[in-house]
């Protein structure tokens, strides 16, 4: 019996680690009413993202309320919703976000009504979301960019959020943070340097979609009971052939070398980055593909400091050490007998 425990116990434990969501697609969700306000049970909606051609559909339930998972980031999107005897609608130009659901209430006309005059009227949609789970941020590619970016990092993107202070978010430490690309985690929980993930950009800014930054999700999955949630999603083929070509590169001489009166040397600094990336059709609303390749060169100085010599003796500069060149040279031409 306490082998059967311990074994249920440890299913429990792996299947929770595994549970985490993932937080890679976007939600559409709403009802379906008459202009009577009548709830529309079994009405069709169909959500294509035009830019591939992929189509979502479902049917709505009880309440005339429906729900389409699993869809991808962006748009444009064409919703389209019908139901017997009823007018179809479209939505145009819809555009959802990572990890945050998209309400979209549609009202539908009976086809037997007899309209003698149209009223056009407007008002303002609400600037909060009732799906929205917590203090989230969405960053886009257009957002991405027209950011400046020094570091060509994810914490240049972050930063956008007014809560974040580099890989800070909220206040918390940055070893706190549930990182995910695609839903596989890029956790930095041993603090290996400070910037998304670990001191490095394993994936290239140019090949990132949308960037979600959630400071206090209430799913705890999210976040695993503490800090943000930053969720990333690549980018995906399309109809259309797109793509580009950079090259980043900065040297010592784009630093200064004055404070005032006061002069220092400016030690070595090369730093080369370039890539591309490429997508578009393989089969027209079925099959794509995507690129990138970037790489990056930036070597360093192992040693800043220098003998002193008779020119430059010590004290002269910060950079000159006490040992002279000649007392150096000396012992490395005694070690090499």
């Amino acid at each position: 019996m306490l082998k059967r425990i311990l074994f249920l116990l440890v299913v429990s434990l792996v299947s929770g680690s595994l549970l985490y969501a993932q937080v890679t697609t976007a939600v559409l969700t709403g009802d379906v009413k008459s202009n009577t306000r009548e709830a529309l049970v079994g009405a069709t909606v169909i959500a294509t993202h035009l830019p591939s051609g992929t189509k979502y559909s479902t049917v709505s339930r009880t309440g005339g309320q429906y729900n389409i998972q699993n869809m991808r980031v962006g748009g444009p999107y064409l919703i389209e919703v019908s139901f017997v005897g009823h007018k179809a609608e479209k939505y145009e130009n819809i555009f959802l976000q990572l990890g945050e659901p998209f309400l979209l209430n549609a009202e539908l006309t009976s086809a037997t009504a007899a309209m003698e005059n149209v009223v056009v009227s407007s008002r303002r949609n609400s600037i909060l979301n009732a799906g929205r789970t917590g203090a989230v941020t969405n960053v886009g590619t257009r957002q991405i960019n027209q950011l400046p970016s020094i570091s060509r990092s994810l914490n240049d993107i972050t930063r956008v959020t007014p809560q974040a202070n580099g890989a800070s978010v909220g206040g918390g430490n940055y070893r706190q943070n549930n990182f995910t690309v695609d839903g596989s985690d890029f956790n930095n929980s041993f603090g290996i340097g400070s910037n998304l993930p670990a001191g490095g950009a394993p994936i290239s800014l140019d090949a990132i979609d949308e960037i979600s930054v959630n400071i206090t999700p209430f799913d705890i999955r999210q976040s695993g009971f503490i800090g943000s949630a930053i969720n990333a999603v690549t980018r995906a083929g399309t109809n259309t052939f797109s793509g580009s070509v950079y090259n980043y590169f900065r040297t010592e001489k784009q630093r200064g070398d004055q404070v005032e009166a006061s002069k220092f040397i400016r030690p070595t600094e090369e730093f080369k980055q370039y890539g591309f990336r490429l997508g578009g059709p393989i089969v027209k609303n079925k099959l794509f593909f995507f690129m990138n390749y970037e790489t990056e060169n930036q070597p360093k100085s192992i040693q800043n400091f220098f003998a002193a010599t008779a020119a430059a003796p010590y004290g002269s500069a910060a950079n000159i050490v006490r040992p002279t060149a000649d007392s150096l040279n000396f012992i490395s031409q005694f070690f090499n007998k």
